[in-house]
């Protein structure tokens, strides 16, 4: 449980006196609002109506496209989403109705009920945040506010990123890809390849100019906006096409395969009914090749991190002062940083995986205090030779001498990175990083290992 709240004894204790629950732990950051319960806001509210769905996430005043891009690709895998909206919750004094609700977040490998009540921000009586395009639903503003409390109220919601929501509504590891460095038919592969996966998906155009953010392009699309991968369709034999909502749940692409465009005149009546053009709902298609070409970044969120044909390895630790807290590469010191051991292809005394198995690894290295100034962190893997696997430490020569495998790119100052790597069985070290020596903070580091065949 979160905040140290207990849904269902608050529930209960509510229902005893007949009193609405007030959340005294909910972080107010804002001013100049009215709080209003949903009842105060229209005669009939609904938690969910007619199932969810991607038009149930419009945005407001708040500057959050990363997080509701997230939760509108959360929408269309409704096993994940049950766990994170747990959907037995009502309006309906007859079914306990009492003002409060609670959602299921993962926190740095925890699963964890966030409690809050039905209070929600408004003016002139319109939810003034996060709404559906129905205004009797209210599951998509009430998560919102839950999300809120686990970031610190509304106003840090204004500078979060893509990775952490995806991994926070489901437990996943969120890899970032740049489209730049990639051909179309790259990014198409992964995309269909994750989309048949169940992975989540999102992405942004970056700007370089802050004045730019927000602006509408001739094209219609959003600068410094994030966007949700809802699919991918191959129509008329070769055409590939991404669909992509604005989290606005209004101002589409305008260009070729858009709503309107004559190019769907090849495709049948049938299949454009199917596909539902003509709804101006934020939802539009795209060429592969016009969205590698408008996109800068790309998340796909791997979901099946802990199932069964997956190895997985947790690992915790804290970068000390004068004790192992070295620093980057660049740094002598860099030996001193925390040294982790992993094997891959099975456990040591095992016989040797065949040479022809490759194995596939995704890490993340994640930073794990709460409200503290984010370290610029990094994190390398190093391949050990046989001769040096009963070394319990790695010393300075060994990283002088040997370049790491794989490693998370020049530091950043972010939750967490990750790296992905086709490895061969052996021993390998991991090595987590600030960018100085002799910062202190906490992490997490999370292994996902998947055996792939190929020759070498």
């Amino acid at each position: 449980m979160f905040a140290g709240q207990d849904f269902q004894a608050l529930r209960h204790q509510c229902l005893e006196t007949a009193h609405l629950f007030h959340d005294e732990k909910f972080p107010v950051d804002i001013s100049g609002v009215e709080w209003k319960r949903p009842p105060e806001i229209c005669t009939n509210p609904k938690f969910i109506e007619s199932g969810a769905c991607t038009s149930d996430i419009c945005q407001g005043e708040l500057g959050d496209c990363w997080l509701l891009s997230s939760i509108s690709s959360l929408t269309l895998q409704p096993q994940l989403f049950s766990r994170v909206v747990p959907e037995d919750q009502s309006f309906d004094k007859k079914d306990g109705y009492c003002g409060i609700f609670h959602f299921m977040l993962w926190r740095f490998s925890d699963w964890v009920d966030v409690v809050i009540d039905d209070k929600l921000p408004t003016k002139n009586n319109r939810l003034i945040y996060t709404k559906s395009n129905s205004r009797a639903e209210m599951w998509s503003a009430l998560l919102e506010k839950a999300y809120a409390k686990v970031c610190g109220g509304y106003l840090t919601l204004q500078g979060g990123t893509i990775p952490e929501a995806l991994e926070d509504f489901t437990g996943g590891i969120a890899e970032t890809v740049s489209l730049s460095r990639h051909t179309s038919e790259d990014i198409w592969d992964m995309i269909v390849q994750s989309a048949h996966r169940g992975f989540l998906m999102a992405c942004y155009i970056e700007v370089t100019e802050n004045g730019d953010i927000g602006q509408v392009n001739e094209d219609g699309l959003v600068l410094g906006h994030a966007y949700s991968i809802l699919g991918a369709k191959e129509v008329s034999g070769d055409v590939t096409l991404i669909r992509l909502r604005n989290p606005w749940g209004f101002t589409e692409y305008n260009g070729p395969w858009s709503d309107k465009s004559p190019e769907w005149q090849l495709v049948s009546k049938e299949e454009q009914k199917e596909i539902n053009l003509e709804k101006d709902d934020g939802e539009f298609w795209m060429l592969c090749e016009d969205f590698c070409s408008f996109f800068s970044w790309m998340v796909i969120c791997h979901t099946d991190v802990e199932s069964a044909h997956c190895n997985v390895t947790h690992l915790r630790g804290r970068w000390q002062r004068g004790v192992i807290a070295g620093g980057g590469r660049r740094l002598r010191t860099f030996f001193k940083n925390p040294q982790f051991r992993l094997h891959v292809g099975g456990t040591p005394d095992q016989e040797e995986e065949p040479r022809c198995e490759r194995w596939r690894v995704l890490l993340e290295l994640m930073q794990t205090d709460s409200g503290a100034q984010k370290l610029h962190i990094a994190c390398h893997l190093y391949q050990v030779a046989q001769n040096q696997v009963s070394q319990a430490t790695l010393d300075r020569s060994f990283f002088t001498r040997n370049r790491p495998v794989c490693d998370t790119g020049e530091p950043q100052n972010s939750r967490g990175v990750t790296m992905q790597a086709q490895l061969t069985a052996g021993e390998y070290v991991i090595v987590p990083s600030t960018y100085d020596a002799n910062q202190e903070g906490n992490f997490y580091i999370r292994v996902h290992c998947e055996r792939h065949s190929s020759a070498i």
